[in-house]
Formats: C-alpha cells, sequence, structure tokens
C-alpha cells in the first residue's frame, strides 16, 4: 500500500512540488516562458498596426459588403475590404518567411559558434538584453516596418539562441527534473505566460497607441527581470558545472526506493504464486491417491463376487 501511495504522487503535482523546491527550477521557468509576455504583445501590436495600415490603403466603401449600417441606431458598422483582406494575409505570409528563414540561418551558423565564443553565462545575457532594447525601439518608433523587424528577430532568436541555451541548463539537473518539472514548464508555463500577455493585449486592444504605450511598459519590466535572472542562472550553473553538483538527485533516490518497493511487492507475489501452485499440486495428487484407492475397493469387491458365483456353480 505504501508503495501505491507514493507513486500516485508522480505526474503534473509533482513538477509543481519541484518548482517550488529548487530557485534553479524556478529561473528555467523564467527563461523558458516569461519572454513569450513580450513577444504575445509585440506580436499583437503589429497585427493590429497591420489591420490599421492596409484598411487605409484599402478602405472599406458604402456597397461593399464589409459595409454594415444598423437599422435601429443608423451607426456605420465596416470590417476590413476584400483587398485588405488580401493584403493583409500576404503581410502575414512575408512575415512567417521571414522568421523562418531566418532562424534557419541562425541555428545553421550563429548559434554555436555564439556559445562558443561568449560562453554559456554571456549567451544567456544575449537574449533578454535583444528583447529589451527591441522594446525599447518598438516604444520609440511604434511603425508597422519597426515592429514587423522587431517581431523577426524576437520570434527568430526565440527559436535559434534562447532555446538551445535553456536546454544546456538542463545538464547539471537528474532525470525528475527533466521529466517532470520540465513537462510542466514546457506545457501549462508557456501556455500560462501568453495568457498574461493576452490579458495584456486585451486590455489596450481598442488602440494601438496605447497598446504601444502601456504594453512596452510591460515589456521593459518583463526584459529587466529577465536580465537579472539570466546572470543567477549563468553563475548557478557555473557554479554546479565545476561542483559536479546534480539537482534533484535526492528525488530520483526516493524515485529509486520507490521502484525497489514495487520489485520486492512482486517477488513476494511470485512467492505467494508458488506457494500456491505447490497447494494446486499437493491437492491434485491426493485426490488421485483417493481414486486409486476407489478403484482398488471396486476391484476387490468384483473378486469376492465372482469367487462367490464359483462356489455356488
Amino acid at each position: 500500500e505504501a508503495a501505491k501511495k507514493k507513486s500516485n504522487k508522480a505526474g503534473v503535482l509533482e513538477g509543481l512540488v519541484l518548482f517550488y523546491k529548487h530557485n534553479y527550477i524556478k529561473g528555467l521557468f523564467a527563461i523558458s516562458c516569461l519572454f513569450m509576455v513580450e513577444v504575445t504583445i509585440v506580436d499583437y501590436t503589429m497585427k493590429l498596426l497591420a489591420k490599421e495600415h492596409f484598411d487605409a490603403l484599402h478602405p472599406c466603401k458604402p456597397g461593399m459588403s464589409c459595409w454594415n449600417v444598423d437599422a435601429d441606431t443608423g451607426v456605420i458598422h465596416h470590417g476590413l475590404s476584400q483587398e485588405a483582406t488580401q493584403a493583409f494575409t500576404r503581410f502575414m505570409g512575408i512575415f512567417g518567411q521571414a522568421t523562418n528563414t531566418l532562424s534557419f540561418l541562425l541555428s545553421l551558423l550563429g548559434t554555436s559558434a555564439v556559445i562558443r565564443t561568449l560562453g554559456v553565462r554571456l549567451t544567456l545575457l544575449l537574449f533578454p538584453s535583444l528583447c529589451l532594447a527591441i522594446i525599447l525601439l518598438v516604444r520609440t518608433s511604434p511603425t508597422l516596418w519597426m515592429v514587423f523587424g522587431a517581431m523577426i528577430l524576437l520570434k527568430a532568436n526565440s527559436y535559434a539562441l534562447n532555446n538551445p541555451t535553456k536546454e544546456i541548463l538542463y545538464q547539471p539537473t537528474s532525470p525528475a527534473v527533466r521529466y517532470k518539472a520540465k513537462s510542466w514548464i514546457d506545457i501549462f508555463g508557456a501556455r500560462g505566460s501568453k495568457a498574461l500577455g493576452s490579458l495584456v493585449t486585451n486590455a489596450f486592444s481598442h488602440s494601438a497607441s496605447e497598446l504601444v504605450a502601456n504594453g512596452s511598459l510591460v515589456g521593459i519590466a518583463v526584459s529587466t527581470f529577465l536580465i537579472w535572472n539570466a546572470n543567477f542562472m549563468g553563475r548557478t550553473f557555473d557554479e554546479y558545472t565545476e561542483r559536479k553538483f546534480i539537482l534533484g538527485a535526492d528525488d530520483d533516490e526516493d524515485s529509486g526506493g520507490e521502484m525497489e518497493m514495487e520489485v520486492d511487492a512482486a517477488i513476494h507475489q511470485n512467492d505467494d504464486d508458488e506457494v500456491d501452485e505447490d497447494d494446486f499440486e499437493g491437492g491434485t495428487s491426493c485426490a488421485l491417491e483417493e481414486v486409486l484407492e476407489d478403484k482398488e475397493e471396486e476391484d476387490s469387491d468384483c473378486k469376492v463376487a465372482n469367487e462367490a458365483m464359483v462356489i455356488l456353480l
């Protein structure tokens, strides 16, 4: 029963326990997820600016399918014209191609060279510093093409620079951390960060200027914290590497003890099965002996009957 209760603790909740126990895992969470708050804000800002830009280039006019007049109030409601929608679609296609191309080139040519040249600690500082510079540029010059370039740099460097460096930070951790805490960070942490960014964009979605003014403040705060966290994680990683320290080794020992208990339970179960088989075999042999005794009695009765018949004859 003890082994069963222990095994029930495994899963997502155990990942949360590891997150609570170790500051290093909290730092991994920040590096893996919090930048998505900035990406969500800048991405929505770019789409809002693009919508306003193409709506101005291809306005919706009376008589078009996008032109609607409320019959009760007479208020005019209109969306994007067909030409504006097509232009916006082409714009997003160009954005996707540019982001993926830059990510591929940076991953192919730049990632390993940067890590070898700067080391893990300085490479960790590079991405949040780049995020801070991009947010400041967007705040000072909130044009469509400035935000377009900023978004490409953010996404490309998150794929090519931040993700590989983040994976290196898992080296001085135990399998319990890598498989339990990491899964929680990658699934729930990432979605939670995007949801937090969406709260900011929804609060100021009615105006691109307000979104830039207020969303950039959130981005600056997040970037500043990420720079501090990257410095902390770089120092801690170097310290763990020098000491050959494995974070979460105690949790692995607990898991090993749980495994031993399960193996012992399986062995005892096999022993019980062997005893049952012996009992079964003993029961079968006893039954066979009883059958043989009954047969011998029947044979002796038949012999006595035959002798009696002979005497009578």
